[in-house]
């Protein structure tokens, strides 16, 4: 007679055997999901690579935004190049008036100045007192040199070329040397300059040639 066990219910799972209960019961999980299938590594990049989508409304709205915001910045550069613009305009409109200014305060002071070198002048051929006419030329340098603070230079123009753009020709005068024709050869009045520009012209005298006749008589 067979000494095994038969199980009353015949539905019943046979006993497993000793040496397998022992053993550990192993679980795998698997993954269907579709970015999950295949390569992890590519799988992930290229749901990471995939773009968002939006509805088409929203695709319109956000290209509309996109034209204001390129329309605003445009008009933003374009603002900032006009100010530019203007404050050039402004700062050199305001150094013109700057400048007329000057001149208008300086030209009477000139005047002064014309007065002392007259003065300097006819105490020279008088022979007047020595002490006056250091004082004289004292203060005309003294005069010259505060009048450079300013920017204020005299033009030299004697023995060169009349210049119509710095010299006022007051008058002509008769020169024999062919070298001095067109040169001015008398300063009546002194010019000067403020910076590069013209705020007195000089008042001159220009030599003109005339050759000499000298009437002989042939025998």
């Amino acid at each position: 007679m067979d000494s095994r066990k038969i199980p009353i219910n015949a539905n019943e799972p046979a006993s497993p055997p000793a040496d397998a209960a022992q053993e550990p019961v192993q679980f795998r999980v698997v993954d269907k999901r579709h970015f999950a299938q295949g390569d992890a590594g590519e799988s992930v990049a290229g749901a990471a690579e995939e773009k968002p989508r939006y509805p088409t409304f929203v695709e319109e709205l956000m290209a509309r935004v996109a034209e204001t915001e390129r329309r605003f910045k445009e008009k933003v550069a374009h603002i900032d190049q006009e100010m530019a613009r203007t404050n050039a305009r402004l700062e050199a409109d305001y150094e013109r008036k700057l400048a007329l200014a000057k001149q208008h305060l300086l030209l009477p002071f000139l005047d002064v100045l014309d007065n002392l070198e007259r003065a300097l002048r006819a105490a020279s051929v008088s022979g007047g007192n020595e002490d006056l006419l250091e004082g004289l030329k004292m203060t005309i340098e003294l005069f010259i040199a505060r009048l450079r603070t300013h920017a204020v230079e005299p033009i030299e123009v004697l023995n060169q070329p009349f210049d119509p753009n710095l010299s006022q020709a007051v008058g002509v005068v008769p020169v024999a040397d062919l070298a001095k024709d067109g040169c001015v050869v008398e300063e009546v009045l002194r010019g000067y300059r403020i910076g590069s520009a013209l705020l007195r012209p000089a008042h001159v005298r220009v030599g003109q040639y005339q050759r000499e006749q000298n009437s002989s008589t042939s025998l």
